[in-house]
């Protein structure tokens, strides 16, 4: 078994029904729950497939990350579709690929999506839990609290990109806490090609979801691809939509990329405010194995 402990690999997961989505207006590529990974947080990702409107305002005590991203790879900013959300007084209107930071207690819902070209990724994922749990609430904030909870693009404060080969990635999307104040880390980028070479194996001072899932929203359990991640010193290989749980102080990477035959979405979330790494050699992103 070695470290597949850590992976939501194995055969369909058990999925969890958000408040008032049609079944039938998503697919779920994968879960990731302490159902299946003891000491988890909390992550389901899929497509929304069709317009709905899911009335009610709910909360939870987890901090909440909601991710939509597009899925054309020759036009990744565009949403190609138009998402409407309630956060507390305040409705954001979404057409860009990007992520919504909910924290802790805050009431939200009232998902509409009103318009819908193509198929739309999207990603759910707890923070601080590996349960999804939800109570009806009604608001309590001002209107504009919450105003500036939606961040789109790959733009760091520090400017600071990563290194990888020429063509081999799409930027989409950065979030931490200097983005969007109390914002765990997040980002999220396409794998274009293949890849031998990867992250230098490294740590963190926190738990750290990494996620790789097909972009073909008529199979969404296949990823078209076989990545490799190396995880507490043992190398999984995996062909299908999952994510891999890294417990604060886990050491993990390089992650190789051997075949590929369309793009994936590959995600990296923690639940701290940076994105901090320890015991990669040289600081450099770039792994090259002697």
């Amino acid at each position: 078994m070695g470290s597949e402990r850590y992976f939501s690999l194995s055969g369909k997961p058990a999925e969890v029904t958000m408040p008032g989505i049609p079944a039938e207006a998503k697919k779920v590529s994968t879960q990731i729950d302490d159902s299946i990974v003891s000491g988890t947080l909390f992550n389901q990702v899929g497509w929304y497939t069709k317009p709905f409107d899911a009335a009610g305002l709910f909360k939870h005590e987890s901090d909440e990350l909601l991710i939509f991203a597009g899925g054309d790879i020759e036009d990744p900013e565009n949403l190609n579709a138009e998402i409407e959300l309630q956060l507390e007084n305040d409705v954001l209107t979404i057409d860009k690929t990007g992520v919504v930071f909910v924290p802790g207690g805050c009431a939200h819902g009232n998902l509409k999506i009103k318009r819908m070209d193509r198929p739309v990724f999207y990603a759910v994922c707890h923070m601080n839990t590996g349960a999804y749990e939800w109570t009806p609430t009604e608001v309590t904030a001002e209107k504009g609290t919450y105003a500036g909870n939606f961040v789109d693009g790959y733009k760091p404060v520090s400017g600071k990109l990563p290194e990888a080969p020429e063509g081999f990635l799409q930027l989409l999307i950065w979030l931490d806490g200097e983005k969007a104040p109390g914002a765990p880390y997040m980002e999220l980028v396409w794998f274009k090609s293949v890849n031998e070479t990867g992250p230098a194996p490294h740590a963190h001072d926190f738990d750290e979801l990494i996620g790789f899932i097909g972009s073909d929203p008529e199979d969404p359990e296949n990823l078209n691809a076989e990545v490799t991640l190396d995880i507490a010193g043992d190398i999984v290989h995996v062909q299908n939509s999952c994510i891999a749980f890294c417990p604060e102080g886990t050491i993990h990477s390089p992650i190789t990329v051997p075949a590929l035959e369309r793009p994936i979405y590959h995600f990296s979330i923690g639940n701290g405010g940076d994105y901090v790494r320890e015991g990669n050699k040289g600081n450099s992103n770039i792994y090259k194995p002697e």
